[in-house]
């Protein structure tokens, strides 16, 4: 018995003895008091980008995020009662704030007031191609504060450094074979004029290459809740093509801790984009009249990097987004400053958390999350919501037997028995305004989505007046009769050329009439026949991710 005893009270000491050295572990709804990283004095409150200044305070060891605003600095070092970080070169004057691994949050009563050396072009661009960005080369070109061209301010294009800035030609009114001037104005410094700069034609310089689809939300994905504590909720819903994924919270967190991340690793193979020449992350977007903010994330070598979406990009982006409905957006992954893009990517994804978007509500729903070799460029000609004429019937979006997705709440359908080439079985028109010919300099894409049921089916497609078939160089397999779909929903992206062959009186830079002819082209005489079409859309790269262009 006393044997026993000692054997158990031997037992109970080992126990407690091996759970006082375990690391303890503090859930979010721990009672314990964490500890606040907090600066009571800063070595600089003047200091020029790219200084080191150091931060002197209490629990500076546990400081994870130094920032002012959006704008993070590099940490250099750091001890129990100080650090040293490095100044932004991209930052707004105003007060510091830390963040340490508790969560704990401190921001400094004084402000911080950089100065910045003066912005220097050296290099001014011989000639712009209308509707394409343009380069100013030089010294602190990332400290540059207004450019114009032709007395009108444009934006910043992608990410700058020192040495270089893209700057975008867009809305400056500028015709081919005049003489226009660019206007710098720096930070700090003398504002310096161009010489005589020759607005010239844009120029096709690429093929793009097989568009991704990264997440398309009907599709299974997996969805990572990241580190933010304060509440949010997620879910897919209807989105513009089957399911999107929307996330919300009653007051948006700011730059405190990730809500929700989705990543694709392609089955484990990872991505490899060295072949492509301009790698974009397109994607619809949707904040239904509020804010929301969702940003790029890319892992490569095994190291994970977000960049983010600004001005920068055309799109009045400020850390947050802001949409009436739903929008599609194209971003430069190389502008934006990746350090990896055109290589083999472990992982490509999106994550959600509150950005500018600071103590009001948030909310932001995305779909059909894509890579595109350069921007997508869409404008949509029939989204097949309303009638294009009586001999196309407009149905719900559910009917039974169609499987997958079409777009919105309707599409377009016409069921006949072919008479070959015997005439017209039904006529769909409808009107589209000029197509900007120097957004779409690097070529036309006309996609659309489409479903034969359990038949076959064919049309051709007028546009401007020139007839286009549908044929196996297009690489679906068509031959003057659709491929059979099988009762689902599949995408059809068709490169065209204006002004070439059956199209040599198209030009799309006027407006024009789009029309679809239902016939029965090779199939059999008296054969049963079905066509549903949806989206309509003219495009600068592909919208169909199973093509691989040639």
């Amino acid at each position: 018995m006393k044997n026993n005893i000692i054997k158990i009270v031997l037992i109970a000491v080992i126990s407690v003895l091996s759970y006082s050295c375990e690391e303890s572990v503090f859930t979010d709804d721990s009672n314990i008091n964490l500890p606040v990283s907090t600066i009571t004095e800063i070595s600089n409150e003047t200091p020029f980008v790219g200084d080191q200044i150091t931060l002197e305070g209490t629990n500076m060891d546990v400081v994870t995020n130094v920032a002012v605003g959006p704008f993070v600095f590099k940490i250099i070092s750091q001890n129990d009662d100080s650090m040293i970080v490095e100044v932004p070169r991209q930052i707004e004057s105003g007060p510091i704030t830390i963040i340490n691994k508790y969560k704990r949050e401190f921001t400094a009563s004084d402000y911080i007031t950089p100065k910045f050396y003066p912005a220097k072009v050296t290099a001014w661009p011989a000639s712009i191609e209308k509707g394409k960005p343009f380069v100013l080369q030089g010294e602190n070109m990332d400290l540059i504060k207004e450019v114009k061209v032709n007395g009108i301010v444009v934006s910043v294009f992608g990410a700058s450094t020192s040495e270089k800035a893209s700057f975008s030609s867009v809305g400056t009114n500028i015709e081919i074979g005049e003489l226009t001037t660019i206007e710098m104005t720096p930070k700090t410094g003398d504002k310096q004029t161009s010489p005589g700069v020759i607005v010239v034609k844009p120029t096709t310089t690429y093929s793009s290459k097989q568009t991704l689809m990264i997440a398309d939300f009907d599709a299974p994905f997996n969805p990572v809740t990241g580190d933010a504590l304060t509440p949010f909720a997620y879910n897919t819903i209807d989105g513009q093509y089957g399911k999107a994924l929307e996330v919300k919270a009653a007051s948006g967190n700011g730059w405190n801790g990730i809500y929700l991340k989705v990543e694709n690793d392609n089955n484990g193979g990872g991505y490899d984009l060295s072949a492509y020449n301009h790698p974009h992350i397109t994607f619809l977007v949707n904040t239904a009249g509020g804010e929301g903010y969702v940003q790029p994330i890319i892992t490569a070598n095994g190291s994970t990097e977000d960049k983010h979406f600004t001005g920068a990009f055309g799109y009045g982006d400020d850390y947050k987004i802001h949409t009436s409905g739903w929008e599609w957006r194209s971003y430069d992954l190389e502008a934006m400053g990746f350090s990896v893009v055109k290589g083999k990517l472990d992982r490509i994804g999106i994550q959600f958390r509150g950005g500018n978007v600071n103590g009001t509500p948030f909310y932001i729903a995305v779909d059909q999350v894509m890579i595109t070799d350069g921007p997508l460029t869409p404008t949509i000609a029939w989204n097949c919501e309303t009638a294009a004429g009586s001999q196309w019937s407009i149905l719900p979006t559910g009917m039974a037997g169609l499987e997958g997705y079409n777009q919105g709440a309707n599409y377009a359908s016409i069921t006949a028995v072919s008479n070959e080439w015997d005439g017209t079985i039904g006529t769909a028109s409808w009107n589209v305004a000029a197509l900007d010919s120097a957004a779409y300099s690097n070529g036309l894409w006309v996609n659309f989505l489409l479903n034969t049921g359990a038949k076959q089916g064919y049309f051709q497609l007028d546009l401007g007046g020139g007839w286009m078939h549908f044929t196996g160089s297009q690489g679906y397999g068509d031959d003057y009769k659709f491929a059979p779909t099988n009762n689902k929903w599949v995408w059809r992206s068709i490169k065209i050329n204006p002004g070439e062959g059956d199209l040599s009186n198209f030009d799309p830079s006027k407006d024009f009439e789009m029309k679809i002819e239902c016939k029965g082209g090779n199939i059999p005489r008296a054969t049963a026949m079905e066509v549903n079409v949806d989206s309509f859309i003219f495009t600068t790269a592909p919208l169909d991710p199973n093509l691989i262009p040639e």
